[in-house]
């Protein structure tokens, strides 16, 4: 499933199908029943709030972004730190200086991983609930 949304809320409700949801303004709410393991699910929002319930069996390998909110989850992540160190290359070798960048996404594993599971915002928060 494709969802897209440019003004408005994007609502999803026990539905077992992979998801791609994007929108702009208005915000993701979205509650699966089952999701196939060997397909990846992806959510990303500019402003409004991606608020996901995932069945309590799910297995993932994470990557979270929000630029001006939090990230709240019922799920145990234990976090990849080795994709956050910062890269430091040489930009103009007559001057001295150098450019700096980093992977600002924070990466995951629930369960040991599994599936790809992408969640993305630039304004307010992510919640990754667990299915009860």
């Amino acid at each position: 499933m494709d969802v897209h949304n440019l003004k408005g809320r994007i609502g999803l409700n026990g539905f077992s199908s992979t998801v791609v949801a994007r929108s702009l303004n208005g915000g993701i709410k979205a509650s699966h029943d089952r999701i196939d393991p060997g397909k990846p699910i992806s959510f990303s929002m500019m402003n409004g709030e991606v608020d996901i319930t995932l069945p309590a069996d799910f297995r993932a390998n994470l990557k979270m972004k929000t630029d001006n909110g939090d990230i709240y989850s019922d799920f145990d992540i234990k976090l990849d730190g080795s994709h956050n160190k910062p890269a430091i290359e040489p930009f103009n070798s007559k001057d001295g200086r150098f450019h700096m960048k980093a992977d600002r996404f924070l990466y995951g594993k629930v369960k040991g991983g599994g599936q790809e599971a992408s969640f993305t915002m630039f304004n307010r928060r992510i919640s990754i609930r667990k299915k009860k």
